[in-house]
């Protein structure tokens, strides 16, 4: 019998930084196993979906393709190399990230370009909202009152905390810029959204506050 096992493998040359995008596919796909789908309907659940800004999505009428290991995918997605390598110890045929090493199929599906969003940088003063999981402050969702502009910033000092919510965070919106949202109805909006174990949420009274810029905001979340 297969292993049932679905998982994310970047392609070097378009992943924006080896990181948010192996953590956004990871939260889908979690999400995923906890409805009880198989790993092939996992997959196949992201297709024609919102895509999200830095990651991309699964396009519309994309079909499911097949490699014989996970050695032949990567291969596949980067033919420049340089090869997968080794990587750390097995156990049961399975690497650590659940893809099997047997001859079982593994299914793949191609991302695709961003989609139009707010801008990333603004010169104006900026309101935004704290993000908090497990009751800390990870990161910050902000928007300009005068310019199309929204993003999310994670705090350094929150590491990963901050950094693996960001995917979903920069999602939200995008669909709110695909719905003709102001930015700072947008940010707003984003309060409805129940606690996420990964990108956790905007505490019901949490306060809206007003940086003077994006650059000082920036500095706050760096320090």
């Amino acid at each position: 019998m297969g292993i049932d096992a679905a998982g994310h493998m970047r392609k070097i040359s378009t992943d924006p930084d080896n990181l948010t995008c192996e953590a956004l596919w990871e939260t889908r796909l979690t999400e995923n196993c906890r409805n009880r789908l198989t790993a092939e309907q996992a997959i196949q659940h992201w297709v024609g979906q919102p895509e999200d800004p830095r990651c991309g999505g699964v396009p519309a009428g994309a079909t499911v393709q097949q490699a014989n290991s996970i050695h032949a995918l990567w291969d596949q997605l980067n033919p420049e190399g340089p090869p997968l390598g080794e990587g750390p110890l097995i156990q049961d045929n399975v690497f650590p990230d659940g893809t099997s090493t047997g001859p079982e199929r593994l299914w793949s599906a191609a991302y695709v370009s961003n989609p139009p969003t707010y801008a990333g940088e603004t010169a104006t003063p900026v309101h935004f909202l704290e993000v908090t999981k497990n009751g800390e402050v990870v990161g910050f969702l902000w928007a300009s009152p005068t310019e199309q502009a929204a993003g999310y910033l994670p705090l350094r000092y929150a590491g990963l905390e901050g950094i693996n919510g960001r995917g979903l965070w920069l999602a939200r919106l995008s669909n709110c810029f695909a719905e003709g949202r102001h930015p700072v109805d947008a940010i707003r909006y984003c309060r409805r959204f129940p606690y996420d174990e990964y990108s956790g949420w905007i505490e019901p009274d949490a306060p809206e506050g007003v940086a003077p810029s994006l650059a000082e905001l920036r500095e706050a979340a760096d320090e």
